[in-house]
């Protein structure tokens, strides 16, 4: 088969190599790749540690084999058509005509939904479901909240990102509002997501750092906010997104999630009494952080994260299929795996402009 290897320097490029068809573990599915998602993780992790690889973590396509644990189970047949979170870093990720993935990662594609949208979903829709509902103890969509239970105010900055809009999405789907919208251009995809009877706003965050935070007081409307999701995590983002909380109390703490390991979040300027907490998105496989990585969650509670994410996936399906839930706006890249060098260095040049860039591999 044929896999797309991703080269960091001296200029993000790609070569392409013939390999031997994966062989699945016990637990794993073997899935011809029919459309494969990107992520800025797939080039800027690279380039941070110097190293080539398929880096593609995000697959939508047709089983061709599997495990014997995966047997016993009789939850997948060859030809199912499913999408899937392959680990990050590991061996035979997205870039290629098979990959591979654990099965608790792994759900079935409804019908009526394309590979091309369900590449869109699995990376970032458990980063943001982790973000939610394990880090900051939301409930999650298999246990909304009750519609006779207090507001749960949510502000989401970089809302219009792939990240923001999928938490967007869940937030929705469990019943979490006033959801605060933080955003800029490329926004017109968040509109029909939010609900303004229930108090969900857009905010432009080009109208300046301090018309942002009062338009987000304004809109809260004498609520306290005590959960907020910075989808950005990127040159301070953070700190006015932690300003904008209320100090943690006795009964609720105020959880700020951000999603970049590159920083220590440790300034002074952060909002008293709010805790910020880094998504690694990876513990849904791993159930642990990496050493050296900032502000990590509960040890024994992300020891349990790759049973949230067993859960998580065979709940996606379910939404997907009833339309309760939606992939992200996709460009599809031509070329194949030959456009992969093409998608990424656009997706490093900021091009991406609120949309997913997916690559289509196969054929059906």
């Amino acid at each position: 088969m044929k896999e797309a290897i991703v080269h960091p320097t001296p200029e993000l490029h790609t070569t392409i190599h013939e390999v031997p068809i994966p062989e699945p573990g016990p637990d794993e599915l073997v899935i011809q790749v029919i459309v494969a998602g990107s992520n800025p993780k797939d080039w800027d992790h690279l380039t941070s540690i110097n190293k080539s690889l398929n880096s593609g973590d995000d697959i939508a396509g047709i089983v061709r084999s599997f495990g014997s644990n995966v047997v016993k189970t009789k939850e997948f047949r060859i030809g199912d058509r499913v999408a899937a979170f392959h680990p990050m870093m590991a061996p035979h990720g997205a870039f290629a005509e098979y990959a591979v993935a654990p099965q608790h990662t792994v759900f079935k594609v409804p019908d009526g939904i394309s590979f091309e949208e369900a590449a869109t979903i699995p990376l970032v829709t458990t980063t943001a479901a982790i973000s939610l509902f394990r880090r900051q103890y939301l409930p999650a969509p298999w246990s909304p909240s009750s519609s006779t239970a207090p507001p749960i105010p949510l502000i989401i900055y970089g809302a219009s990102s792939s990240l923001g809009t999928f938490a967007i999405k869940l937030a929705r789907a469990s019943n979490i509002h006033p959801i605060i919208a933080i955003s800029g251009s490329s926004s017109s995809h968040l509109a029909p997501l939010l609900d303004k009877p229930k108090g969900d706003v857009l905010i432009d965050y080009r109208i300046g750092v301090e018309e942002m935070k009062k338009a987000v007081k304004e809109n809260l409307n004498g609520l306290e906010a005590h959960h907020a999701l910075d989808a950005i995590s990127s040159k301070g983002t953070w700190i006015p997104v932690s300003q904008m909380l209320s100090p943690s109390t006795k009964k609720e703490t105020s959880y700020l999630s951000v999603v970049s390991g590159a920083n220590k979040y440790d300034e002074e300027a952060i909002g008293k009494g709010v805790e910020v907490v880094y998504t690694y998105c990876g513990t849904v496989h791993s159930g642990s952080y990496r050493p050296g990585m900032p502000k990590q969650g509960n040890v024994e509670e992300v020891r349990n994260d790759p049973e949230f994410g067993y859960l998580l996936f065979r709940y996606l399906a379910r939404m997907l299929a009833d339309g309760r839930f939606s992939g992200h706006p996709f460009v599809v890249v031509g070329d194949g795996l030959e456009g992969i060098g093409k998608g990424l260095n656009m997706l490093k040049e900021g091009k991406a402009r609120g949309n997913k860039f997916v690559f289509k591999v196969g054929e059906e």
